[in-house]
């Protein structure tokens, strides 16, 4: 009986995997839309905490006039925001976020009548211009999902002295993506898309007081977590984070309905918790290894006083944590290019490395042997990395070797390619707020911090370098300008490069 039972429920979800198929499918038709109409007469009520801390510091959200977009840095003006998702100023990633109506968190609704009135008159204007759900990007799933949690976190604040003819269209407008989202709720997804869409739909689910669509929705994720590895199922450090987050506002809403948290998911919440606690910098914030958005410290530890700390999800293969006296390195062991970053003390000095490669042609496949050997003796440390991948059919070897001193004031590097036929630059990305003074009688350079310290980079002769002083950010929840260090090496049958890091 038991074995019938498991063979009908596999059924059951193949079935249910193609009918989400059939409408990811369907919905690039040009009359698709029609079939997401729906009579709009319920009450909506937001069922999460709203004074959960924000991503951005303060300075950035008392700036209410203008949106720093996460994926870019890139400054916009919030009245101007219906204006630029129709121009081609912006990317589709930039436009992409826009879409989401995150930076409605940014504004303090509350204050000011004429932001909420703003507000209503944009949301206003996505419903009527971006209704044909082919539409990219404003109809990704993950941005739908996105776009959903957010009109739903504020929708006491959006709703609140607008009249019916407004609330009649802004609900009708939730319920077509809710549906959207729905029909295609058991596509095998990345987790990331998987988690957003799951918690649009328990959120919404939750605001309309539907509990069988809520019941479906967790029972999906927790169906699916069996399936993956979460920590493996992550690209970057950043969407570790992000996935705990819409696991904890999951667990949130479980808990307000009195339910039992299920096992799958209070697993995998465990295991990203455990990996974000080893990637912390001792400023607060997380290893993201190529200066992307940094959540700010505050928002993080919200994040993870939600989840129960376990001892045995302490340790984790895919990120390594090298501990000095005064330093502390993390590499991404699983990248074939173990990508470093470095802090001394409060201070990040190394944000992220990496290597490109000139050719835009080139065909990478996913296979990639890596492997490392870890040394420590009297708190010196020795890492040393291998990988293996091809490029272009071509079989290519990587190698990193990194030593740190017991006191993190001295650390030294050594990147080689097995192959000189593919033109690479090695990328470091430097804080902002540093003078640069050469040496005079080595290759190299003095790096000032503002805090008063000095660091001496050296290298070997048959390297070149530039900087790039004007990369816009977002570190620890604040806006920066970063410093990227382009590294170029002159090679003879094999590019190798070699660098040295001193405190002086």
């Amino acid at each position: 009986m038991k074995v019938f039972s498991n063979v009908f429920s596999r059924f059951l979800r193949c079935v249910k995997i193609n009918w989400s198929k059939f409408h990811a499918r369907a919905s690039v038709a040009p009359l698709y839309s029609v079939t997401l109409l729906s009579l709009f007469s319920k009450k909506i009520q937001n069922r999460l905490n709203l004074s959960f801390p924000s991503e951005y510091s303060i300075d950035l959200i008392s700036q209410s006039h203008i949106v720093v977009l996460k994926c870019s840095g890139r400054s916009i003006f919030i009245r101007n925001i219906p204006r630029v998702l129709t121009s081609n100023s912006l990317s589709d990633v930039e436009k992409s976020e826009l879409h989401s109506f995150g930076w409605i968190s940014l504004l303090d609704l509350n204050m000011d009548r004429q932001w909420r009135m703003l507000i209503r008159r944009h949301i206003d204007f996505w419903i009527k211009k971006f209704k044909n759900v082919s539409e990219e990007p404003a109809w990704s799933i993950p941005v739908v999902a996105e776009r959903l949690y957010n009109w739903i976190m504020q929708h006491n604040l959006i709703s609140k002295t607008s009249d019916m003819e407004f609330n009649g269209i802004f609900g009708e407008s939730m319920i077509q993506q809710l549906k959207f989202l729905r029909r295609q709720m058991y596509l095998p997804l990345g987790l990331l898309e998987k988690t957003q869409l799951i918690r649009a739909v328990v959120l919404v689910s939750a605001a309309l007081e539907d509990d069988k669509k809520f019941s479906l929705a967790i029972n999906e994720l927790s169906t699916y977590l069996l399936e993956i590895d979460p920590v493996k199922s992550c690209k970057t450090t950043l969407e570790i984070l992000k996935v705990l987050r819409n696991f904890v506002d999951v667990q949130t809403i479980i808990m307000f309905h009195k339910k039992n948290i299920p096992l799958e998911i209070s697993v995998a919440m465990g295991k990203l918790a455990a990996v974000v606690r080893n990637i912390r910098h001792s400023d607060g914030g997380i290893s993201i290894f190529q200066s992307e958005f940094t959540p700010s410290p505050t928002y993080i530890d919200a994040v993870l006083s939600q989840v129960r700390r376990n001892d045995q999800n302490e340790i984790c293969s895919e990120y390594l944590r090298l501990q000095s006296f005064e330093g502390t390195a993390f590499i991404h062991l699983k990248n074939k290019y173990f990508p470093l970053e470095f802090s001394a003390g409060t201070q990040r000095i190394i944000l992220g490395s990496y290597i490109y490669f000139l050719d835009q042609n080139l065909f990478f496949p996913k296979d990639v042997r890596t492997d490392h050997r870890l040394h420590n003796e009297k708190n010196n440390i020795w890492f040393d990395g291998k990988s293996s991948f091809t490029v272009n059919e071509r079989s290519v070897d990587f190698e990193k070797k990194l030593y740190i001193n017991n006191l993190g004031t001295d650390v030294r590097c050594e990147e080689s390619l097995s192959t000189d036929l593919y033109s690479v630059t090695h990328h470091l990305v430097l804080p902002s707020e540093i003078t640069i003074t050469p040496l005079e009688y080595q290759n190299g350079f003095f790096m000032d911090l503002k805090s008063g310290a000095r660091w001496m980079w050296n290298f070997s002769k048959n390297v070149g370098f530039s900087f790039d002083f004007g990369r816009s950010g977002i570190l620890n929840g604040e806006k920066k300008q970063f410093t990227l260090l382009t590294i170029t090496t002159a090679t003879t049958g094999k590019n190798r490069l070699r660098w040295s890091l001193r405190r002086v």
